[in-house]
């Protein structure tokens, strides 16, 4: 696209003009008589000139971004002018207008007759002509733009700098104010000069009468007429007095007022206005059925319905409300956000999860909601709005709400009111279920009229009521319906005339309630959230002190706070400003959408229409009041927060972890290609760069012609973790990499310890390169700065983008105090970005002081993807940076709400891909490196990345994940449990990571990198950079929605947007100017002491406001040499005269003392660091020094020791994060000492508001004026106290005496005369945490407490375990600690009953009553992992919920437990039983320590519901009709019959055996596995309606083509039921047997079969040999130890398994480590040894002589890999050994089914003989036939068969019904199956 040279480019790419923002500098200089004078023009060049530096230059460094000056219209010099070159006469001032217009000179003739004949037509109506003449004159071609017209004042400018604008317009030779506080003088001669900054108007020091500021929110007025000054408070006094606000004011409407005047109407009854059902039914329609049964919350089926068809999960409920409720917080959550956007999801996300907050970066400062909660206000005035050009007392004849959450009572009242005549009307926004998907338009038009009427007709308030949604409504998101009637009203002017009010089921959440207001709506009640808490209550999850009221209140106070928190990150302080703003961008909507519902809303990339909006909301209606039969017992709950199994898809998901943890150590290249495959999956669910491919080339060039892996590892650094949110284990580990590769690590904001970065040994370097300035300013110091290659100023977090952050005291460690410079103990707040960096003006200058700091580090900005963020990048670029850091939103974070971590913030991709398309288009590339950052994983992200415009990439959660991470996202709890994020001690010494396996993780992404480049045909990185035209949307996209989106302006060449220019990344250097620095000279003189020729420097400078960050780059030269030691005390002494520039003084380290005569600017001190700074007042001003301002804003920010005396005034933010300076100080202005957590300030005179806000430490003294100070101070955090300590006050006195003795204060000479009189006048402001820390400390010196574990119990040094410290267990269980758990409570061995008692019977060998009686103890231990590997495929095959149930057991909500486990487990009293439990192989907590005892905890929670009679028979509520033949009874086919039940088919189970149950019932001995449970699940399957047929070989007693006849499908579930033989010489001899044989041989004799026993089969007075491990191994073992064998042995192949896990065998795979089962020990207690014999071979069966077995003869082997890495067996020479036996058992497996079904059939097997399906199904190769269980699968476990029996059943639903109502893996139900 092309535009006019003139103009702005076209909106391309990614590239909107409407988002270009503006730098400033202003200032003005007023005669406040109003004379004339050329010299002001004069003074204002000057002026101008000396704020050249805050301007901006083009890619040229020449044009300028713009400057301008206005003035007063110089009618003398017109009319001389004009007479003189002209011969006109003007007419008399004020009847003419002069302007600057801007035309182009081709065409300029006929813009200006075209002016001339409007200018005639309008008179000297100059408003009208300026319209008209805009609107009338440009066209195509013909440039015009006015740029000042007016009849008093003209304005000069241009695209220039401020140098150039006098230049140009040569009649000079002689912007609106900004909301940032501006410095002014007032002069005796009557001159006012306001500018951005001080010094930049030159005269006498003794003619200036005043030296102030414009505070924030204050007004200034030079009336030239009047000839005076008017102040803030007068003006606003003027205004309003002009009209009677008062009497105006008690027309406002409150709801006490409402509520009081609320008489129900009694005829209307129960029922609501306009037609709407009534609540009580739709309540006792909902409500919990009965005493028995399970909470409304998890029992969704039986209980309120409502939660699923709103979307509500156990996370929604968990994880967000319940917080909000018991806390009046949001909940903390941490690692940041990898779950998919909603546009990807395919679990029907509610559609404001479309919608991403934006954020404040650099356009202006976000506000911290909470320590500066003074400017926010919730106000919420609802219903008509008069007029605002009209002001009269309609403004305020409205409803004001304190906030705008409705109780339901209140919205009653609301609904019904007649007061003041005021009428509501209440409007239905569901729609007939009859309507299908496409209801949704149709409701949303007829909304939209119903609305639109209802304003005509004078309705003062609209609800919007999703009420109807039921078995026969369906909702329409109150989101949809409110921007659709938001944006209608507008169009049709009857916006204004109502208000609009939501009562929703939908919303609840912070994120929710913030899209609805941001479009338009005036107040909200979120009823579900209010009635769903009752059921809680009712539940006894709240107690009854949770009154309704309070749980309005505690809701309404967090939703306050999160809404608060929302605002402000965009810098908005009241709710009237946010409401209707917008000010979010959507992902993944389509332009139908936002034109008719969110109009003005960016949403770059498409996405998903009306239709798919519509048939996902039908989705959610259709799992909740499906009238077929579902299987749910709980509220459907995919995982969006915590990775769950077969939910949604999460970037970290436990396989990725694994494999990629597997490779680190290993350096496996399979588990490589596996962590790649894996990945590369999810990567494809979740994000916008899975949707891409790339295009490989025709002619690939060998991966040996690529750049090395060496160089590209080069282009990767390390994210921004701090040294406090990780441990310094994984810290300094990450460093060693980062350093050994050539790479980057980053200290993020704790900073950094000096000995990590001096005098280090190269090859375990532990500094990091990229040292960050984050708004923390935490241990920035010169010495900091010098040491470091990139300098990175961070402006936003991608996590939490906009907001701060906060390190609780608990993880202050000693070594993180010393770290940030601050106090073991005393949390520490991270503001949000403001303070130093504003505006851009703000973030250049700071660029510029951190060049000066460390003139050789690349000086980089870090930013977070928001549209906008290129025009950002590029006024970055402007500002001087070198390097820029886009960061998506999925990046991880310590701690944050979770608000932050989802809704805020957009992916990487569209962030690079904008940012290097505006870089280019403004031929700014070339100066910038652009690095890309969050959730990189693998070698695709990288190169996707490089071609959308990224030159270096950054890691975070990868290279955690390499150390060790498994994603617990509870590093805000302090209990990671690997060692990473967690200060604690005894966590930090799990940490396992090294920096090899960091090492590894990112050589292995560039050899990946390195295959792509040559697949692609690049040889060099560099090349890649850009190259979209590389790139493609996927052609095997399958998600309907993903196909929507359009990718199109991502995929723009930014090249085609400018051609030809320069956009190799960092080739074209920022240009700093620093030879022209003042330092350079100040360098120069001090350089013989910093050689150490002198001792001292004494120094005389002049300066002015253009000499900026003085000081800073001599403190550099000290650092580099000296370190953070500095000079001795007074080295180097500077006196000096002026108004020094910006952040003077900046960084000063020990050793520089700096005197100023004079007034200084912005930033003074910031970063001190030991050095002394003194400014005072010119020695001939005549003015008061406690009166007038003499420093700027910010001054001592981030100060971490040094002095400071300023006699004056200190403007706003006045010693924020001090941390260790002393400080003195006539007075300052709005937020002192916020932040502080050390050092001392003294305060001589009156504070502004906030003051102390978020101080922790340190302490103040302030001298209480006038008695105010109270009501200035914020309380939150400190104590006021008296100044009487005797050591304090003469502290406070030596303090003065310095001030005297340094700056001449009269003020400290006052208070020095009538000492000590005055320290009555003084406030002590001590902050709490300061003072515990204070006291902790000194009772540490008192004495050294013994502290292990946490909270252990020490009795004579001696840890004591739960069950021993603690006689009453039920008390113990009631004070159990459930967060630190799994490090206080022991694992529980006793898992069987005794050995010695349990061998004399046959009952079950479970320790019943001692699990159940520590079970909570047990419990305790789940740390309910963030990724919990125990349900992943490495754990239970059956995704059971174990987190959530083994939760439920620590509660005691045995109901609710037994719902999570039956939702995924057909049969949990089995493999509570017989499982191996491979979940506890994968639990996380088995890393380190024993892992959670859940097989017990999942046994238990079945046993007790048995017993307590909560399993009865379930019978379907229809029948299908369809008959399912299922052939087996083993696990899998019961699975499979009880799952089909369930969907109302008739199932048939045969079964060839006498008993129904499989290896259930006849391959498990009796003592593991009791057969009355198994026959008492039978009797329940039976009880359903299954079917069951015995004694029936199908393929011999009936024929498979009979059951194909009579079935509609076919399911074999036969197992694998043959047996390995072992075909050895005398394998043929009597009394060798396969172990199934001898099994079920006894199984039947103890079930009471009536056939003889088979003495062949039983072990009595026999020697027993058994050949195989395993279960069945042990089965056999203890079965013939019960028959009373005379010995027992058993042979394995297999070497000794180790005691811990092998190199081969990591973490989550199941342990193959040495174990002790219940066989192996009963044998040991009977004959004294273990009865396993490792590496043993049998070589031949031995013959008695009578054709019966005697003995084995046996090798022993060893086990070595060869050149291959195969494992190899080798017979040991000399080895031979011969065991007697008479009874051999063979339990070596099975090699699949037996074949004669299969080849009746002829169906297809796999190259194991299994039955042959299509990878993740179950259909076999014939119609109506499939598979399930060890025949498709091969032998495997119990919880294997149940797992492919379910998934099966699944399967063959479908088929028949076209739908499924059973879920899948996990327990999850997809309405798409």
């Amino acid at each position: 696209m092309s535009s006019e040279p003139w103009t702005l480019p076209p909106k391309q790419g990614l590239y909107d003009p409407t988002l270009e923002r503006e730098a400033c500098g202003v200032g003005f200089i007023v005669a406040i008589d109003g004379k004339r004078s050329h010299k002001i023009i004069r003074d204002a060049q000057t002026l101008s000139a000396r704020m050249n530096h805050r301007g901006a230059c083009a890619c040229d460094n020449d044009t300028g971004d713009g400057a301008g000056v206005l003035c007063a219209i110089p009618h003398d010099y017109y009319a001389n002018e004009i007479r003189e070159q002209q011969n006109i006469e003007l007419p008399e001032f004020g009847r003419y207008a002069t302007g600057i217009l801007f035309l182009d000179k081709n065409t300029h003739k006929v813009a200006e007759a075209a002016f001339e004949k409007l200018a005639k037509e309008c008179n000297l109506r100059i408003f009208v002509l300026r319209k008209r003449s805009s609107h009338t004159i440009p066209r195509p071609e013909l440039r015009y733009y006015i740029c000042s017209l007016s009849l008093k004042t003209v304005v000069y400018k241009g695209q220039l700098t401020a140098d150039q604008l006098w230049l140009y317009f040569t009649d000079l030779k002689v912007s609106p104010n900004g909301l940032r506080p501006s410095r002014f003088y007032v002069t005796k001669d009557n001159m006012m000069v306001m500018a951005s900054e001080v010094g930049v108007y030159d005269t006498p020091p003794s003619n200036v009468v005043l030296k102030s500021r414009l505070k924030p929110g204050r007004m200034l007025l030079v009336d030239t007429e009047e000839k005076r000054i008017i102040q803030d408070v007068e003006l606003k006094l003027q205004i309003a007095r002009n009209r009677p606000h008062s009497k105006w004011l008690k027309e406002q409407i409150t709801m006490e007022e409402l509520r009081a005047a609320h008489v129900r109407n009694s005829s209307a009854g129960d029922v609501i206005e306009n037609g709407l059902s009534a609540e009580t039914d739709t309540a006792k329609k909902n409500a919990i059925n009965g005493v028995n049964e399970v909470s409304a919350v998890n029992k969704v089926w039986s209980g309120d319905k409502r939660l699923s068809l709103y979307c509500y999960t156990l996370e929604t409920i968990n994880l967000l409300l319940l917080p909000m409720v018991q806390t009046k917080k949001e909940a903390l959550g941490s690692m940041g956000n990898d779950a998919p956007l909603a546009c990807l999801s395919e679990f029907q996300p509610l559609i404001y999860e479309y919608f991403k907050q934006l954020f404040a970066q650099v356009t202006n400062p976000p506000i911290d909601p909470f320590r500066e909660k003074i400017v926010m206000s919730m106000l919420c005035p609802i219903g008509p709005e008069s007029n605002i050009l009209e002001p009269n007392e309609l403004q305020v004849h409205r409803l004001f709400l304190p906030q705008p959450i409705l109780s339901l009572s209140d919205f009653e009242v609301l609904k019904h009111t007649t007061h003041r005549n005021w009428r509501t009307k209440v409007i239905d926004i569901t729609y007939p279920v009859q309507d299908g998907p496409g209801g949704l338009l149709k409701t949303l038009d007829r909304v939209n009229s119903e609305a639109n009427v209802a304003a005509r007709e004078g309705y003062q308030l609209l609800v919007l009521s999703d009420r109807q949604g039921g078995p026969t409504r369906v909702p329409v998101s109150s989101l949809l319906a409110l921007g659709a009637v938001h944006h209608h009203l507008i169009e049709e002017r009857q916006r204004m005339k109502v208000g609009l009010i939501l009562e929703t089921a939908e919303a609840r959440e912070v994120h929710h309630i913030c899209v609805l207001l941001g479009y338009g709506a005036d107040a909200i009640c979120p009823y579900l959230v209010f009635e769903m808490a009752k059921n809680l209550r009712a539940d006894h999850v709240f107690d009854e002190t949770f009154t309704d009221d309070v749980i309005f209140k505690n809701y309404a106070e967090a939703m306050e706070r999160g809404i608060a928190k929302v605002m402000a990150k965009m810098g908005i302080s009241t709710l009237q400003s946010y409401k209707g703003a917008q000010i979010f961008e959507a992902v993944g909507l389509a332009d139908e959408v936002i034109d008719k519902c969110f109009k003005g809303t960016h949403s770059r990339i498409g996405g998903v229409t009306f239709d798919i909006l519509g048939k996902e909301a039908f989705e959610r209606h259709q799992i909740t009041y499906w009238d077929k039969p579902m299987d749910l017992l709980v509220i459907r709950n995919p995982g969006v927060y915590h990775w769950r199994a077969g939910g949604e898809k999460h970037i970290n998901d436990p396989a990725s972890i694994a494999s990629l943890q597997e490779y680190v150590v290993s350096k496996n290249n399979s588990a490589y290609e596996n962590y790649r495959k894996t990945t590369m999956e999810v990567v494809k669910a979740c994000t916008l760069r899975g949707q891409l491919e790339l295009k490989n080339s025709r002619d690939p060039i060998p991966v040996t012609d690529v750049e090395p892996a060496s160089e590209i590892v080069k282009r990767f650094a390390t994210g921004a973790m701090s040294f406090g949110s990780i441990s310094l284990e994984a810290h300094s580990t990450l460093a060693i990499a980062m350093n050994r590769i050539g790479g980057k690590s980053n200290t993020g904001e704790g900073g950094e310890n000096a000995d990590r970065y001096l005098n280090q040994d190269p090859e375990f370097s532990q500094r990091s390169s990229i040292k960050q300035v984050a708004s923390g300013r935490f241990g920035v110091t010169a010495s900091y700065l010098a040491n470091a290659d990139d300098l990175q100023i961070k402006m936003a977090q991608g996590a939490k983008p906009g907001e701060g952050g906060e390190l609780p005291g608990y993880k202050v460690t000693a070594e993180i105090a010393a770290t940030r410079h601050s106090v073991p103990g005393v949390g520490l707040i991270s503001p949000p970005p403001h303070h130093d960096i504003y505006s851009i003006e703000d973030l250049a200058e700071l660029i510029y002081d951190l060049k000066c700091a460390n003139p050789y580090a690349r000086i980089s900005v870090k930013l977070v993807s928001e549209v906008g963020v290129g025009v950002v990048a590029a006024g970055v670029a402007k500002g001087k940076a070198e390097h820029v850091v886009i960061s998506g939103h999925d990046g991880g974070t310590g701690a944050s709400s979770w608000t932050g971590i989802k809704s805020a913030g957009l992916p990487w991709e569209l962030g690079i891909a904008e940012t290097h398309q505006v870089l280019t288009l403004n031929n700014l590339r070339s100066r910038m490196i652009v690095q890309a950052d969050g959730q990189m994983r693998t070698g695709f992200d990288i190169v996707v990345a490089a071609l959308l415009g990224a030159d270096e990439f950054g890691f975070s959660t990868a290279p955690l994940i390499a150390m060790g991470c498994t994603m617990m996202r509870k590093c805000h709890l302090n209990t990671c449990p690997v060692g990473i994020a967690t200060q604690d001690p005894v966590l930090r010494k799990k940490f396992e990571g090294k920096p090899e396996h960091v090492i590894n993780f990112f050589f292995a992404l560039a050899e990946e990198v390195r295959s792509h480049m040559a697949n692609l045909g690049i040889r060099k990185f560099q090349d890649l950079i850009g190259r979209t035209d590389l790139l493609k949307v996927r052609d095997d996209i399958s998600v309907e929605k993903a196909k929507t989106l359009n990718l199109s302006n991502v995929l723009r060449n930014a090249l085609d947007l400018r051609p030809g220019v320069n956009i190799k990344g960092g080739t074209v250097k920022q240009d700093f100017q620093l030879e022209n620095r003042l330092d350079n000279k100040l360098i120069e003189l001090a350089e013989p002491v910093l050689n150490g020729v002198h001792t001292r420097a004494d120094i005389e400078m002049n300066i002015n406001n253009e000499c900026r960050a003085f000081g800073s780059t001599l403190s550099y030269h000290v650092a580099k040499r000296f370190g953070d030691d500095g000079l001795p005390e007074h080295s180097i002494n500077i006196k000096m005269k002026g108004s020094a520039g910006q952040s003077f003084c900046a960084f000063m380290t020990k050793g520089i003392h700096v005197t100023l005569e004079g007034d200084a600017n912005d930033y003074v001190g910031k970063g001190l660091c030991g050095g002394e700074i003194v400014i005072y007042p010119p020695k001939d001003s005549e003015f008061n020094s406690e009166g007038n301002v003499i420093v700027g804003n910010v001054c001592l920010y981030g100060a971490t020791s040094g002095k400071a005396y300023f006699r004056g005034i200190a403007a706003e933010r006045f010693s924020v994060r001090n941390s260790g300076a002393v400080v003195v100080v006539e007075g300052v202005g709005d937020h002192g000492c916020e932040y502080m957590t050390g050092g001392c300030a003294l305060i001589l005179g009156l504070t502004g508001r906030n003051f102390a806000a978020g101080m922790s430490g340190g302490i103040a003294y302030v001298l209480d004026v006038d008695g105010s100070f109270k009501s200035k101070c914020n309380p939150e955090m400190v104590e006021l106290l008296s100044l009487n300590n005797p050591e304090e006050i003469a502290y406070v006195k030596q303090l003065l005496e310095e001030f005297i003795e340094k700056t001449g204060s009269l003020i400290a000479q006052d208070l020095l005369a009538t000492w000590p009189e005055p320290t009555t006048r003084f406030v002590k402001v001590f902050p709490y945490e300061y003072q515990r820390a204070l006291k902790q400390l000194e009772e540490a010196k008192q004495q050294t407490p013994n502290v292990i574990n946490g909270n252990a119990q020490i009795t004579n040094g001696k840890i004591k375990d739960i069950e021993d410290s603690i006689e009453d267990a039920d008390m113990a269980q009631r004070k159990l600690d459930k967060i630190k758990g799994f490090m206080k409570y022991s694992r529980q061995k006793a898992m069987y009953r005794p050995v010695e008692k349990r061998v004399e019977d046959w009952d079950e060998i479970y320790n019943f009553q001692g699990v159940r009686k520590t079970l909570r103890v047990q419990a305790a231990r789940c740390m309910e992992c963030g990724v919990p590997f125990c349900q992943s495929s490495h754990g239970c095959p059956l995704g059971n919920i174990i987190p959530k149930w083994n939760d439920l057991v620590f509660h005691n909500n045995w109901k609710e437990a037994l719902n999570q486990l039956l939702q995924t487990n057909n049969f949990p009293e089995f493999t509570g039983r017989v499982c191996p439990a491979p979940c506890e192989g994968a639990c996380v907590l088995g890393i380190s320590e024993p892992p959670v005892t859940i097989k017990n905890i999942e046994c238990a929670i079945i046993d007790h519901a048995f017993e307590q009679g909560w399993i009865v028979p379930q019978l379907p509520t229809r029948r299908t009709g369809r008959l399912v033949a299922v052939i087996g009874s083993g696990p899998a086919g019961l699975a499979a019959a009880h799952q089909l039940n369930k969907a109302g088919h008739t199932v048939t189970v045969f079964e060839r055996n006498d008993r129904i149950g499989g290896l259930l019932q006849y391959g498990i001995p009796t003592m593991k596995l009791s057969k009355q449970v198994v026959q008492r699940r039978v009797s329940l399957l039976a009880a359903e309606g299954v079917i069951f047929k015995t004694n029936v070989d199908v393929g011999k007693d009936i024929t498979m083509q009979e059951l194909q006849e009579l079935y509609d499908a076919i399911l074999l579930c036969t197992g694998a039921t043959w047996p390995r033989d072992l075909p050895i010489p005398g394998r043929q001899l009597e009394g060798i047997h396969f172990a199934v044989s001898f099994l079920e041989h006894w199984q039947k004799k103890q079930m009471g079969n009536t056939a003889p026993l088979n003495m062949r089969l039983i072990a009595k007075g026999k020697d027993v040999v058994i050949i195989g491990g395993g279960d069945t191994g042990c089965d056999c073992i203890a079965t013939s130890l019960r028959q009373g064998a005379k010995t027992i042995t058993t042979f394995e192949i297999l070497p000794e398994p180790p005691a811990q896990r092998g190199k081969d065998n990591p973490w989550p795979q199941f342990p193959r480590v040495f174990k002790v089962d219940y066989g192996h020990e009963e044998v040991s207690l009977k004959f004294g040894r273990d009865p396993r014999r490792y590496s043993t071979l049998s070589k031949e069966f031995l013959d008695d002589g009578k054709g019966h077995v005697s003995g084995i003869r046996t090798v022993t082997v060893e086990w070595r890999k060869d050149e291959n890495g195969r494992w190899k067996m080798e017979e040991v020479p000399n080895s031979e050994k011969v065991y007697k036996c008479d009874l051999v058992l063979l339990a070596m497996g099975f090699l699949g089914p037996e074949k004669y079904i299969a080849t009746e059939v002829k169906a297809e097997l796999d190259e194991r003989g299994n039955y042959k399906t299509p990878g993740g199904k179950y259909c076999t190769s014939l119609p109506k036939i499939y598979a399930a269980g060890d025949c498709r699968r091969g032998q495997s476990l119990v919880v294997w068969a149940i797992a492919e029996g379910r998934l099966a059943a699944k399967e063959v639903d479908l088929a028949l019904m076209g739908d499924t109502g059973l879920p899948g893996n996990g327990g999850i139900i997809s309405v798409n199956a």
